[in-house]
């Protein structure tokens, strides 16, 4: 049976802690400048502060953009997302957190991780519920209930977690954005 995703009014929708923490304390470590700081700052992140348990999903998209133009400003913006996605991976699997589920995913391989993805997603924010179809071995499409405005973002954050489990050469293509949601290819060589 198909788990239909629920729907979360955005207003209520919430990142977690060591999403922020993962990007902006461990992911862009030594690239913190003081405008960036302040930029946060003035957005509504206080990296000279604890962080939140939560932040509203409108304040931290917001806040990526922010990152975007002063990490990568020479970049276009759907590369400057696509190097920030693996910058947040690197940086999640810093967090207490993080190092606990990526030493698993090291363990699992690529089927599995993506076998896994659903629940991975579902431990980053208060919203997001996913739903995978297996298309082959090496061929899962992804379903989740939102729909992002950042280029490049998801597809290089999934290519890096499948990389993680040990994937040769993995692609992740958007193929269809939905009212509700979005769908993803997982692709990937077995070794």
């Amino acid at each position: 049976m198909t788990r239909v995703p629920r729907t979360v009014p955005l207003e209520q929708r919430h990142v977690y802690v060591q999403v922020v923490e993962g990007l902006l304390q461990h992911g862009l470590r030594g690239k913190v400048s003081p405008r960036l700081r302040e930029r946060l700052r003035q957005a509504g992140v206080d990296l000279d502060r604890p962080l939140l348990p939560l932040y509203p999903v409108p304040l931290w998209t917001r806040c990526l953009d922010i990152v975007i133009e002063e990490t990568y400003p020479s970049m276009t913006r759907e590369e400057g997302f696509r190097r920030l996605a693996r910058a947040h991976v690197e940086g999640y699997g810093a967090t207490l957190l993080g190092r606990a589920v990526m030493s698993v995913m090291r363990l699992l391989g690529p089927k599995r991780v993506a076998q896994r993805l659903p629940e991975v997603l579902r431990g980053t924010d208060n919203y997001t519920e996913a739903v995978l179809t297996e298309q082959g071995p090496a061929h899962h499409e992804l379903r989740i209930n939102s729909v992002i405005d950042a280029p490049g973002y998801v597809e290089s954050l999934f290519e890096a977690v499948l990389q993680i489990g040990g994937a040769r050469e993995p692609r992740v293509t958007k193929l269809r954005e939905e009212q509700d949601g979005t769908v993803y290819s997982l692709t990937w060589t077995e070794r």
